[in-house]
């Protein structure tokens, strides 16, 4: 059920953070790197040693001094760390601003039960991409887009439907459903990527620092049924700022829902006959979003009773619609991260130019493009 899912505002005060010198490790960098990677301090100690070859293992505790700023990387350890953690030295020993615990402005979209070395690993991957992002700008000779949009405060004179109504006018939506939810996110000037997030815990996860355009990154593990909902879910939070006494998960919920399907055209349709399954996947046809979602709509629009909708829930479950619905929905195809890279890559002359600019590996650069899945950089690594 969509209403298993919570967003926690785990990550957002901005961290300013320095490397001790010229070719030196940041060492908030080294502890990104690290956890986009989803390695410990003791695999990571084991991976260096490999590549070291030297006879001379590197111990846990060597990591987590450096880690702390208690020790300089520079030189050769450098370069080691920097292969160990697929990214380039100048990425690790840059000056660069991380966004961490406190501000309310890096979110994911997760199940409850979401383990916290997961969400560990989520912050640093967004963070990462934000950074490779902000680097590509720079290669291609390009500013990222100008997100100018003023949230909708909600709880009092205006709602999320209301904020939901604004952006589809704002984007020339007329009637019927959304083709693309990534377009009118692109069109809202957020930027969109999909990428492996080491399977189904989490749907998404997006970082908003101020005066910059938000940046959400979509499950490509899970469907595109779940994908639609929850990029409509993601904006949601930029284009609403929920009020006092207003609680900021329902108020993405609800925008998520007018915008996808807006309730003066699909009550009509939930009212014209009997909620079925056979009738929630006409629905999911017609307006593209997954019979999950059009139940939910159908419970929220007050067209079915507690009763029957949790009846339902439990026949599609049944059915094992939970995992894979029928009908799947067409997938969503961002557009501006990749014409990002495309551009990068002929202005530097070669992908492998682009990759070291965005301070990271071909593969990831390839992700970002969408031709290829990210290697462990972006989803999870294999234990060493």
């Amino acid at each position: 059920m969509l209403r298993m899912y919570g967003r926690q505002p785990l990550y957002a005060a901005r961290v300013d953070v320095h490397g001790s010198g010229p070719g030196t490790a940041n060492e908030n960098l080294l502890i990104a790197a690290r956890e986009a990677l989803g390695l410990t301090q003791a695999q990571l100690a084991t991976r260096l040693s490999q590549l070291a070859g030297s006879g001379q293992p590197i111990s846990q505790g060597y990591v987590s001094r450096a880690e702390k700023g208690a020790l300089t990387v520079s030189g050769e350890r450098l370069t080691l760390f920097a292969e160990a953690l697929m990214c380039t030295p100048e990425l690790l020993a840059s000056d660069a601003k991380l966004w961490s615990l406190g501000d309310g402005c890096l979110y994911h979209r997760n199940r409850v039960s979401t383990r916290a070395s997961t969400l560990r690993q989520l912050h640093a991957q967004v963070n990462l991409v934000r950074l490779y992002l902000h680097r590509l700008t720079v290669a291609a000779g390009r500013p990222l887009p100008d997100f100018t949009w003023a949230p909708v405060v909600t709880g009092g004179i205006d709602s999320a439907v209301d904020a939901a109504r604004a952006v589809r006018e704002r984007c020339g939506i007329g009637d019927g459903p959304i083709r693309s939810v990534a377009e009118v996110a692109e069109q809202m000037c957020a930027l969109v990527v999909a990428l492996p997030l080491g399977g189904r815990e989490v749907d998404a996860t997006s970082l908003h620092p101020p005066g910059e355009p938000p940046l959400f990154i979509i499950n490509s593990d899970v469907s595109a049924d779940r994908q639609r909902f929850t990029l409509g879910h993601e904006l949601g939070h930029v284009a609403c700022e929920a009020g006092f006494g207003s609680d900021p998960e329902k108020t993405a919920q609800e925008f998520s829902g007018e915008l996808l399907a807006p309730a003066r055209q699909l009550y009509a349709d939930l009212k014209a006959a009997e909620i079925t399954p056979a009738r929630l996947l006409q629905l999911k046809r017609k307006w593209l979003i997954s019979a999950a979602a059009v139940l939910y709509r159908a419970h929220d629009l007050a067209v079915i009773r507690e009763a029957q909708y949790r009846r339902i829930s439990a026949q599609i479950s049944a059915l094992g619609w939970r995992t894979s619905e029928p009908d799947p929905l067409p997938a969503e195809h961002p557009a501006v991260v990749q014409e990002l890279v495309q551009e990068a890559v002929n202005v530097t002359g070669s992908i492998e130019a682009a990759a070291a600019a965005a301070g990271t590996t071909i593969t990831v650069i390839r992700a970002l493009a969408g031709q290829a899945e990210a290697e462990s950089g972006q989803g999870k690594a294999s234990d060493d």
